[in-house]
Protein backbone atom coordinates (compact mmCIF):
# COMPACT_ATOMS: atom_id res chain seq x y z
CA UNK A 1 0.00 0.00 0.00
CA UNK A 2 1.32 3.42 -0.87
CA UNK A 3 0.07 6.88 -1.63
CA UNK A 4 -0.17 7.80 -5.29
CA UNK A 5 0.71 11.20 -6.72
CA UNK A 6 -2.17 13.14 -8.19
CA UNK A 7 -2.54 12.84 -11.96
CA UNK A 8 -1.81 15.83 -14.19
CA UNK A 9 -5.15 16.81 -15.71
CA UNK A 10 -3.83 19.94 -17.45
CA UNK A 11 -2.12 18.14 -20.32
CA UNK A 12 -3.49 19.01 -23.74
CA UNK A 13 -3.77 16.60 -26.69
CA UNK A 14 -0.95 18.49 -28.45
CA UNK A 15 1.41 18.19 -25.46
CA UNK A 16 0.50 14.51 -25.04
CA UNK A 17 1.31 13.91 -28.71
CA UNK A 18 4.68 15.66 -28.42
CA UNK A 19 5.49 13.67 -25.29
CA UNK A 20 4.58 10.41 -27.05
CA UNK A 21 6.73 11.26 -30.07
CA UNK A 22 9.68 12.16 -27.83
CA UNK A 23 9.34 8.92 -25.87
CA UNK A 24 9.13 6.92 -29.08
CA UNK A 25 12.36 8.47 -30.41
CA UNK A 26 14.20 7.57 -27.20
CA UNK A 27 12.89 4.01 -27.27
CA UNK A 28 13.79 3.60 -30.95
CA UNK A 29 17.40 4.49 -30.12
CA UNK A 30 17.44 2.01 -27.20
CA UNK A 31 15.91 -0.76 -29.29
CA UNK A 32 18.39 -0.11 -32.09
CA UNK A 33 21.36 -0.27 -29.73
CA UNK A 34 20.28 -3.19 -27.55
CA UNK A 35 18.33 -5.44 -29.90
CA UNK A 36 19.67 -4.85 -33.40
CA UNK A 37 20.00 -8.30 -34.96
CA UNK A 38 18.58 -10.15 -31.95
CA UNK A 39 15.05 -10.66 -33.32
CA UNK A 40 15.96 -11.18 -36.95
CA UNK A 41 15.09 -14.54 -38.46
CA UNK A 42 12.85 -16.00 -35.75
CA UNK A 43 9.83 -15.78 -38.03
CA UNK A 44 8.97 -14.71 -41.57
CA UNK A 45 7.55 -11.25 -42.01
CA UNK A 46 5.42 -9.56 -44.61
CA UNK A 47 8.26 -7.28 -45.76
CA UNK A 48 10.75 -9.02 -48.07
CA UNK A 49 14.42 -8.82 -47.28
CA UNK A 50 17.72 -10.30 -48.46
CA UNK A 51 17.18 -13.35 -46.24
CA UNK A 52 13.68 -14.23 -47.43
CA UNK A 53 13.06 -17.84 -48.38
CA UNK A 54 12.31 -18.27 -52.08
CA UNK A 55 8.93 -19.75 -52.96
CA UNK A 56 8.56 -18.95 -56.67
CA UNK A 57 11.16 -18.45 -59.39
CA UNK A 58 9.84 -16.62 -62.45
CA UNK A 59 10.68 -13.99 -65.05
CA UNK A 60 10.97 -10.41 -63.90
CA UNK A 61 7.81 -8.33 -64.28
CA UNK A 62 7.52 -4.53 -64.12
CA UNK A 63 6.91 -3.50 -60.52
CA UNK A 64 8.85 -6.37 -58.92
CA UNK A 65 11.23 -5.47 -56.11
CA UNK A 66 14.76 -5.30 -57.52
CA UNK A 67 15.98 -7.10 -54.38
CA UNK A 68 14.21 -10.21 -55.65
CA UNK A 69 16.41 -10.46 -58.77
CA UNK A 70 18.46 -13.65 -58.85
CA UNK A 71 21.59 -12.43 -60.67
CA UNK A 72 23.31 -15.82 -61.20
CA UNK A 73 20.11 -17.29 -62.67
CA UNK A 74 19.60 -14.16 -64.76
CA UNK A 75 23.12 -14.53 -66.19
CA UNK A 76 22.57 -18.21 -67.04
CA UNK A 77 19.19 -17.74 -68.75
CA UNK A 78 19.94 -14.43 -70.41
CA UNK A 79 16.78 -12.74 -69.06
CA UNK A 80 15.91 -11.11 -65.71
CA UNK A 81 14.67 -13.70 -63.20
CA UNK A 82 13.34 -13.13 -59.69
CA UNK A 83 12.88 -15.30 -56.61
CA UNK A 84 9.69 -14.18 -54.87
CA UNK A 85 10.01 -14.73 -51.10
CA UNK A 86 7.35 -16.67 -49.22
CA UNK A 87 5.66 -14.28 -46.79
CA UNK A 88 3.52 -14.97 -43.76
CA UNK A 89 0.39 -12.96 -42.89
CA UNK A 90 0.78 -9.91 -40.67
CA UNK A 91 0.98 -10.74 -36.97
CA UNK A 92 -1.41 -8.61 -34.94
CA UNK A 93 -0.49 -8.00 -31.31
CA UNK A 94 -2.83 -6.44 -28.76
CA UNK A 95 -1.46 -4.67 -25.68
CA UNK A 96 -3.80 -4.56 -22.68
CA UNK A 97 -2.65 -1.74 -20.39
CA UNK A 98 -3.84 -1.63 -16.78
CA UNK A 99 -4.47 2.00 -15.78
CA UNK A 100 -5.89 1.38 -12.33
CA UNK A 101 -5.09 3.85 -9.50
CA UNK A 102 -2.24 1.63 -8.24
CA UNK A 103 -0.43 2.22 -11.54
CA UNK A 104 -0.19 5.94 -10.68
CA UNK A 105 2.32 5.10 -7.94
CA UNK A 106 6.04 5.58 -8.47
CA UNK A 107 9.18 6.42 -6.48
CA UNK A 108 12.06 6.04 -8.97
CA UNK A 109 11.81 8.85 -11.49
CA UNK A 110 8.28 8.15 -12.70
CA UNK A 111 5.06 6.28 -12.11
CA UNK A 112 4.23 2.77 -13.20
CA UNK A 113 2.06 4.34 -15.90
CA UNK A 114 5.19 5.99 -17.31
CA UNK A 115 6.86 2.60 -17.39
CA UNK A 116 3.83 1.07 -19.09
CA UNK A 117 4.01 3.73 -21.82
CA UNK A 118 7.67 2.83 -22.36
CA UNK A 119 6.76 -0.86 -22.68
CA UNK A 120 4.06 -0.04 -25.25
CA UNK A 121 6.55 2.07 -27.22
CA UNK A 122 9.23 -0.65 -27.18
CA UNK A 123 6.72 -3.32 -28.15
CA UNK A 124 5.45 -1.19 -31.04
CA UNK A 125 8.98 -0.43 -32.29
CA UNK A 126 9.94 -4.12 -32.34
CA UNK A 127 6.71 -5.14 -34.09
CA UNK A 128 7.01 -2.35 -36.64
CA UNK A 129 10.56 -3.42 -37.52
CA UNK A 130 9.15 -6.88 -38.30
CA UNK A 131 6.27 -5.48 -40.37
CA UNK A 132 3.61 -6.41 -37.79
CA UNK A 133 0.82 -4.39 -36.17
CA UNK A 134 0.01 -3.27 -32.63
CA UNK A 135 -3.45 -2.66 -31.20
CA UNK A 136 -4.13 -1.14 -27.78
CA UNK A 137 -6.77 -1.64 -25.09
CA UNK A 138 -6.80 0.33 -21.82
CA UNK A 139 -8.68 -0.52 -18.63
CA UNK A 140 -9.09 1.42 -15.39
CA UNK A 141 -11.63 -0.73 -13.53
CA UNK A 142 -12.23 -3.86 -15.59
CA UNK A 143 -14.07 -2.54 -18.62
CA UNK A 144 -12.17 -1.48 -21.73
CA UNK A 145 -12.11 2.32 -21.46
CA UNK A 146 -10.22 2.77 -24.73
CA UNK A 147 -9.59 0.56 -27.76
CA UNK A 148 -7.05 1.68 -30.36
CA UNK A 149 -7.25 -0.37 -33.61
CA UNK A 150 -4.12 -2.24 -34.78
CA UNK A 151 -1.74 -0.25 -36.96
CA UNK A 152 1.78 -0.83 -38.22
CA UNK A 153 2.88 2.70 -39.17
CA UNK A 154 4.84 5.11 -36.99
CA UNK A 155 1.96 7.59 -36.70
CA UNK A 156 -0.26 4.84 -35.37
CA UNK A 157 2.38 3.90 -32.81
CA UNK A 158 2.65 7.50 -31.60
CA UNK A 159 -1.14 7.63 -31.26
CA UNK A 160 -1.11 4.40 -29.24
CA UNK A 161 1.55 5.70 -26.83
CA UNK A 162 -0.35 9.00 -26.49
CA UNK A 163 -3.59 7.12 -25.82
CA UNK A 164 -2.07 5.55 -22.71
CA UNK A 165 -1.27 9.00 -21.32
CA UNK A 166 -4.71 10.38 -22.19
CA UNK A 167 -6.52 7.92 -19.88
CA UNK A 168 -6.41 9.09 -16.24
CA UNK A 169 -6.96 6.71 -13.29
CA UNK A 170 -9.93 7.81 -11.22
CA UNK A 171 -11.77 7.00 -7.99
CA UNK A 172 -11.15 4.11 -5.65
CA UNK A 173 -11.97 0.40 -5.76
CA UNK A 174 -10.33 -2.86 -6.72
CA UNK A 175 -9.57 -3.44 -10.39
CA UNK A 176 -11.18 -6.46 -12.05
CA UNK A 177 -8.22 -7.37 -14.25
CA UNK A 178 -9.74 -10.78 -15.03
CA UNK A 179 -12.74 -9.09 -16.68
CA UNK A 180 -10.45 -6.85 -18.77
CA UNK A 181 -8.45 -9.89 -19.95
CA UNK A 182 -11.67 -11.66 -20.96
CA UNK A 183 -12.92 -8.58 -22.83
CA UNK A 184 -9.69 -8.12 -24.79
CA UNK A 185 -10.09 -11.71 -25.94
CA UNK A 186 -13.34 -10.68 -27.60
CA UNK A 187 -11.67 -7.69 -29.27
CA UNK A 188 -8.71 -9.75 -30.56
CA UNK A 189 -10.81 -11.98 -32.80
CA UNK A 190 -7.97 -13.26 -35.00
CA UNK A 191 -5.20 -15.50 -33.71
CA UNK A 192 -2.14 -13.50 -32.71
CA UNK A 193 -0.45 -12.24 -29.56
CA UNK A 194 -1.73 -10.41 -26.46
CA UNK A 195 0.61 -8.57 -24.07
CA UNK A 196 -0.84 -7.80 -20.62
CA UNK A 197 0.92 -4.79 -19.05
CA UNK A 198 -0.02 -4.40 -15.38
CA UNK A 199 1.26 -4.43 -11.81
CA UNK A 200 -0.70 -7.70 -11.62
CA UNK A 201 -3.00 -7.25 -8.61
CA UNK A 202 -4.54 -10.51 -7.47
CA UNK A 203 -8.04 -10.94 -8.89
CA UNK A 204 -10.53 -13.77 -8.64
CA UNK A 205 -10.64 -15.68 -11.90
CA UNK A 206 -7.47 -14.11 -13.33
CA UNK A 207 -5.78 -17.45 -13.94
CA UNK A 208 -8.87 -18.76 -15.74
CA UNK A 209 -9.08 -15.59 -17.87
CA UNK A 210 -5.42 -15.69 -18.95
CA UNK A 211 -5.63 -19.42 -19.58
CA UNK A 212 -8.70 -18.97 -21.76
CA UNK A 213 -6.99 -16.22 -23.70
CA UNK A 214 -3.95 -18.46 -24.20
CA UNK A 215 -6.02 -21.11 -25.98
CA UNK A 216 -6.17 -18.84 -29.03
CA UNK A 217 -3.30 -16.37 -28.62
CA UNK A 218 0.29 -16.27 -27.46
CA UNK A 219 0.19 -14.36 -24.18
CA UNK A 220 2.98 -12.34 -22.56
CA UNK A 221 2.49 -10.91 -19.06
CA UNK A 222 4.61 -7.81 -18.36
CA UNK A 223 4.53 -6.99 -14.64
CA UNK A 224 5.33 -3.37 -13.74
CA UNK A 225 7.02 -3.09 -10.36
CA UNK A 226 8.18 -0.35 -8.03
CA UNK A 227 10.93 -1.15 -5.58
CA UNK A 228 9.17 0.48 -2.62
CA UNK A 229 6.26 -1.93 -2.95
CA UNK A 230 8.66 -4.78 -2.19
CA UNK A 231 11.26 -3.13 0.06
CA UNK A 232 10.27 -0.61 2.76
CA UNK A 233 13.24 1.06 4.50
CA UNK A 234 13.19 1.30 8.32
CA UNK A 235 12.18 4.95 8.67
CA UNK A 236 9.94 4.72 11.75
CA UNK A 237 6.17 5.04 11.97
CA UNK A 238 4.57 6.06 8.67
CA UNK A 239 1.05 5.91 7.18
CA UNK A 240 0.57 3.66 4.13
CA UNK A 241 -2.52 4.08 1.96
CA UNK A 242 -3.95 1.56 -0.48
CA UNK A 243 -4.65 3.72 -3.53
CA UNK A 244 -7.37 1.35 -4.82
CA UNK A 245 -9.44 1.12 -1.63
CA UNK A 246 -8.41 4.30 0.20
CA UNK A 247 -7.64 2.34 3.36
CA UNK A 248 -4.82 3.84 5.47
CA UNK A 249 -2.69 1.83 7.87
CA UNK A 250 -0.17 3.18 10.38
CA UNK A 251 2.91 0.93 10.57
CA UNK A 252 6.26 0.98 12.35
CA UNK A 253 8.74 0.23 9.57
CA UNK A 254 11.60 0.04 12.10
CA UNK A 255 10.01 -2.95 13.83
CA UNK A 256 11.92 -6.13 12.82
CA UNK A 257 8.71 -8.17 13.14
CA UNK A 258 6.98 -5.93 10.61
CA UNK A 259 9.91 -6.25 8.19
CA UNK A 260 9.82 -10.05 8.52
CA UNK A 261 6.07 -10.25 7.95
CA UNK A 262 6.28 -7.87 5.01
CA UNK A 263 9.12 -9.82 3.36
CA UNK A 264 7.22 -13.09 3.87
CA UNK A 265 4.07 -11.60 2.32
CA UNK A 266 6.04 -10.34 -0.69
CA UNK A 267 7.68 -13.74 -1.21
CA UNK A 268 4.36 -15.55 -0.92
CA UNK A 269 2.70 -13.23 -3.45
CA UNK A 270 5.67 -13.71 -5.79
CA UNK A 271 5.38 -17.51 -5.63
CA UNK A 272 1.65 -17.47 -6.21
CA UNK A 273 1.94 -15.07 -9.15
CA UNK A 274 4.71 -17.02 -10.89
CA UNK A 275 2.90 -20.29 -10.34
CA UNK A 276 -0.34 -18.87 -11.72
CA UNK A 277 1.34 -17.50 -14.86
CA UNK A 278 3.27 -20.73 -15.41
CA UNK A 279 0.07 -22.77 -15.25
CA UNK A 280 -1.56 -20.60 -17.91
CA UNK A 281 1.36 -21.14 -20.33
CA UNK A 282 1.98 -17.39 -20.69
CA UNK A 283 5.46 -15.88 -20.91
CA UNK A 284 6.49 -13.65 -18.01
CA UNK A 285 8.51 -10.43 -18.08
CA UNK A 286 9.23 -8.20 -15.06
CA UNK A 287 9.90 -4.48 -15.54
CA UNK A 288 11.49 -2.64 -12.64
CA UNK A 289 14.23 0.00 -12.21
CA UNK A 290 17.71 -1.42 -12.74
CA UNK A 291 16.51 -4.46 -14.69
CA UNK A 292 17.25 -5.08 -18.37
CA UNK A 293 13.57 -5.58 -19.15
CA UNK A 294 14.03 -4.67 -22.81
CA UNK A 295 16.19 -7.73 -23.37
CA UNK A 296 13.73 -9.86 -21.38
CA UNK A 297 10.88 -8.61 -23.57
CA UNK A 298 12.84 -9.38 -26.74
CA UNK A 299 13.52 -12.91 -25.51
CA UNK A 300 9.82 -13.39 -24.71
CA UNK A 301 8.89 -12.24 -28.22
CA UNK A 302 11.43 -14.54 -29.83
CA UNK A 303 11.13 -17.75 -27.81
CA UNK A 304 8.78 -20.63 -28.35
CA UNK A 305 5.49 -20.71 -26.49
CA UNK A 306 5.90 -22.54 -23.15
CA UNK A 307 3.79 -25.59 -22.42
CA UNK A 308 1.08 -25.34 -19.79
CA UNK A 309 1.60 -26.94 -16.43
CA UNK A 310 -1.06 -28.98 -14.70
CA UNK A 311 -2.90 -27.12 -11.97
Amino acid sequence: MAAAPSADTTATPASIGRSAASLLRRVEVRVGRRLDGLLQGERSGRRPGPGGEAAITRAYEPGDDVRWIDWPLTARLGQPMVRVPELEPVLTTWALVDMSPSMAFGTHGGTKIDQAREVVAALGVVLRRRGDRLGLAVTTRGDLDLVHPPRGDRRGLIDAVAAVESVVPYGEGRTDLARAVSLVGRVARHRGMVVIISDMPWAEGLERAIGGLGRKHDVIVVEIRDRREREIPPVGVIPLRDVETGRTLLVDTSDPRFQERFAAAVDDAERRRRGMIARTGARYVVMEPGRDWLLDLARALGTARPARRAA
